[in-house]
C-alpha cells in the first residue's frame, strides 16, 4: 500500500466509513483538471449523504452526469497522450457508470436503501482505491506528457 492509499484507507477505517472530504494535500494529484473533478465529485457525494429522498433523487442524477463528464475528460487526456493503461482504466470507468446507472434506476423507483448505502460506503471506498491506483498512475503519466510542474 502506498502513502496515498494508506492515508485514504486509514481515514475510512476510523468508524463506519466516513465520507471522504477534499484536501489538496491529501488527495490532490497535481493535475488541475483531475483535482477539480475529484473535488466536485466528493462535494456531491458528501451532500448526497445528508439529503432527503426528493433532493437525493435530483442530486444522484447530477452525480451520474458529473461522473460521466469527469470520466470523458480523463479518457480524452488518455487518448491524447497515449496512456498505456487506457483500456483497463476505461473498463473501470464503464463498470462504475453501470453501477451508478443501476442505482439511479432504483432511486427513480423510490428504492433508496441500496443507493444510500452505495453513496455512504461503496463510492468512497471505490474512490479511495481508484485515486490511489489508476488515477495516480494517470496523473504521473500526464505530468510527464504535458510537462506539468513536478512538486
Amino acid at each position: 500500500m502506498n502513502d496515498l492509499s494508506h492515508a485514504l484507507y486509514s481515514e475510512i477505517d476510523e468508524g463506519p466509513h466516513p465520507l471522504l472530504t477534499w484536501s489538496q494535500d491529501r488527495l490532490g494529484l497535481g493535475v488541475p483538471v483531475m483535482d477539480g473533478y475529484h473535488h466536485e465529485f466528493l462535494s456531491i457525494l458528501s451532500a448526497l449523504n445528508t439529503m432527503p429522498d426528493g433532493v437525493f433523487t435530483t442530486l444522484f442524477a447530477e452525480l451520474l452526469r458529473h461522473t460521466h463528464e469527469h470520466f470523458s475528460q480523463e479518457e480524452k487526456l488518455m487518448r491524447e497522450t497515449q496512456f498505456p493503461a487506457m483500456r483497463e482504466h476505461v473498463d473501470e470507468h464503464l463498470r462504475v457508470m453501470g453501477d451508478l446507472e443501476s442505482m439511479l434506476a432504483r432511486v427513480k423507483r423510490g428504492r433508496m436503501m441500496m443507493p444510500r448505502e452505495f453513496v455512504k460506503n461503496g463510492m468512497p471506498e471505490w474512490f479511495a482505491l481508484h485515486l490511489a491506483t489508476m488515477d495516480s498512475a494517470l496523473a504521473a503519466h500526464l505530468k510527464i506528457e504535458l510537462n506539468l510542474d513536478q512538486d
